[in-house]
């Protein structure tokens, strides 16, 4: 894997995951978008028809975009807004402008420079790491174009959506170890998502209502697998040579998820539950609960995950790439260790039947 620096004034690191001479994977990382916002941000002169074009940027987007999926009514507009009165020193006004969260980023703009420059001014040091554990978990003969952008706005550090672009958000992202953490977990996203539709062709429900129930809970598995194997990827643990305050938080945020699988493994249970009721929950309902701000199953699905790869080794993730969801659990529960202590605890009987039941196509 290479991952070389670009000098253009817009782009800041292109990177190559050489496989053979046919095969590649190239990662571009655009930094555009959180220059834009902080740069603008420091601008009194700024217009209104000024603000509306860096709220368009395809990464500012994004931001909006996650904040929808929070049921936050944020828009390009109310990006707009947030962004014209940071720069003309007025506060947020009204729950979506406030979500922009540009009031907390501007006390920092020049440390989030700083560390905009410093990634640029040091690549091989934020490169190597990054590129040696995607490099672990990706199949040999990739040959996969990801984009990530880096921002400067929103809740959570950041983001991805099933598809081959990713998103870091500097303004929660405060040191280059913490940065480091959020690029793997979320390009190992995008990698999940360049593969979404090898999994999503191996999935075959009956049809009627019970086709339905049955993608839901296949949906809640595959963000099982998603989350708990990118956290896996990741490798939080390397958040502890840091001690920024973004670093504490997460890495206390994870820590207490991890502690409490056996609440994450009755959780998944009741979710399953109620995605198969009779009058079944809404999906997005049933998310918040678990995923949102980093809940409750993403300790879960990363103990599966890290007792797969101790079991199968990195081949057990590498594999669920192109597997259908219900498998990650299938693989969990059937591993020598399944059930024998904290770290491979058991899960649910209407988890698992739900397993089986996609196995055999719902039937």
């Amino acid at each position: 894997m290479v991952l070389r620096l670009l000098h253009a004034s817009l782009v800041v690191i292109s990177l190559a995951v050489m496989v053979e001479s046919s095969k590649a994977t190239t990662v571009t990382i655009h930094t555009e978008d959180a220059r834009a916002t902080l740069k603008a941000m420091q601008d009194h002169s700024l217009t209104k028809e000024e603000a509306i074009k860096i709220a368009t940027m395809h990464g500012n987007q994004a931001v909006i975009r996650k904040l929808q999926e929070f049921k936050i009514p944020a828009t390009a507009q109310t990006f707009a807004d947030a962004l014209y009165s940071a720069a003309h020193d007025q506060a947020a006004r009204g729950q979506a402008e406030q979500a922009i969260g540009l009031d907390h980023i501007k006390p920092k703009i020049a440390s989030l420079v700083a560390l905009l420059d410093q990634i640029q001014a040091n690549p091989r040091d934020f490169e190597q790491p990054i590129e040696q554990r995607i490099a672990m978990f990706t199949p040999s003969n990739a040959n996969i174009r990801l984009d990530g952008y880096v921002v400067a706005s929103g809740d959570g550090g950041g983001y991805a959506f099933g598809d081959t672009d990713f998103f870091l958000n500097i303004g929660i992202v405060d040191d280059l170890v913490v940065a480091k953490s959020t690029t793997v977990h979320e390009m190992y996203h995008a990698i999940q998502g360049f593969y979404a539709s090898d999994r999503e062709s191996k999935i075959n429900p009956p049809g009627g209502s019970s086709r339905t129930s049955c993608l839901n809970v296949e949906h809640l598995f595959g963000n099982l697998y998603e989350e708990g194997s990118a956290r896996y990827v990741e490798d939080f643990a390397l958040m502890s040579q840091s001690h920024s305050p973004a670093a504490k938080q997460m890495l206390s945020d994870i820590e207490d998820g991890i502690s409490r699988v056996e609440a994450g493994a009755t959780l998944l249970d009741m979710s399953v539950v109620s995605l198969t009721a009779r009058q079944s929950l809404p999906y997005d309902d049933v998310y918040a609960v678990g995923f949102l701000g980093h809940g409750l199953l993403y300790g879960i699905g990363y103990v599966m995950a890290k007792a797969v790869v101790e079991s199968e080794g990195r081949e057990g993730l590498i594999s669920s790439l192109r597997q259908p969801p219900h498998v990650f659990v299938l693989r969990y529960i059937q591993l020598p260790k399944y059930g024998a202590d904290r770290d491979h605890p058991r899960l649910g009987p209407n988890t698992i039947e739900a397993a089986h039941r996609l196995e055999h196509l719902c039937e």
